[in-house]
């Protein structure tokens, strides 16, 4: 019996999967070899039937490169952050615990030469001195304070040297010592400039400036936000600038609190300094991240 071409166009996608029997494969081979037509048919299903290989890597390579970018910044904003957290426990470490007055924190005498040497005690680690000349020429006036910190009680345990005070021979009227904590500066050695008392060595205040401004400069950028918030790139741009401020602000709380005054003022600002760039890098980083997941 002759097996018409219907027949065996109905069983040729079988035959292609290879779900057949060889008797019927057979069959269909003799048939294909003979019927012109059906072997075109076959050729044409086993042509639909490849899939194309897709060679065009492009898609994976910019997949690539977006992973390859997140994960730089996934390292970049950690090790902010670790600078940052740095910086505030040295920071911290560092910090002066001023020493209140006693006749052994510090002693002034004076050598034979005509200098004046200030010798310190085991438990001060650090000091501060500053001075001027008196009203009527006669000498300077010193005022002095002495401090120590958990870095050099636990760690570093330096004890800070002795040291003359009138080193280009300048004659000393007056020594005072000044315990931060708003009370009267201490006369330790010359005269009393001062009779009546109310010498107060009062701590710095441009850290409060610098907050000040800050603060103007985040209102500012926030209302310019505000002006242009329909233009991406203007928002984009004064984002940037907002938080540099904000940087500043918040290294400034970590750094001082709520606190703003300072006996040892340019210490405190630098330390500012070194926690604002790190916060302000990983605050930006941050910001790329969050927008590129959305």
């Amino acid at each position: 019996m002759k097996v018409k071409c219907n027949v065996i166009r109905d069983i040729l996608p079988l035959y292609l999967e290879n779900m057949i029997s060889d008797d019927s494969c057979a069959m269909i081979e003799e048939h294909t070899e003979q019927c012109q037509e059906c072997k075109i048919y076959l050729d044409e299903m086993k042509t639909f039937n490849k899939i194309p290989v897709d060679t065009n890597t492009s898609p994976l390579l910019k997949i690539k490169s977006k992973l390859h970018k997140k994960k730089i910044q996934t390292v970049i904003f950690s090790m902010m952050l670790s600078v940052m957290i740095l910086v505030i426990t040295i920071a911290f470490l560092t910090a002066p615990d001023y020493i209140p007055y006693s006749e052994d924190s510090v002693t002034i005498n004076e050598i034979g030469n005509g200098s004046v040497i200030a010798i310190f005690e085991d438990t001060v680690s650090g000091y501060d001195i500053s001075s001027y000349n008196e009203d009527d020429n006669t000498g300077y006036v010193y005022h002095i304070t002495t401090w120590d910190s958990i870095w050099n009680r636990y760690i570093n345990k330096s004890r800070a040297n002795n040291t003359i005070l009138n080193l280009n021979d300048e004659n000393v009227a007056a020594v005072y010592y000044y315990q931060t904590d708003g009370s009267e500066d201490i006369l330790i050695y010359g005269k009393d400039i001062n009779p009546n008392g109310g010498i107060v060595t009062l701590p710095r205040l441009f850290l409060t400036y610098y907050a000040l401004i800050a603060l103007i400069l985040v209102a500012i950028c926030g209302f310019f936000m505000a002006l242009f918030r329909r233009h991406k790139k203007a928002v984009n741009l004064t984002m940037k600038i907002l938080l540099l401020p904000v940087s500043y602000l918040l290294g400034l709380l970590m750094i001082k609190g709520f606190s703003t005054s300072s006996y040892t003022a340019t210490r405190d600002f630098y330390a500012i300094l070194l926690v604002m760039v790190p916060l302000y890098i990983a605050s930006i980083t941050a910001v790329r991240i969050i927008k590129e997941n959305k």
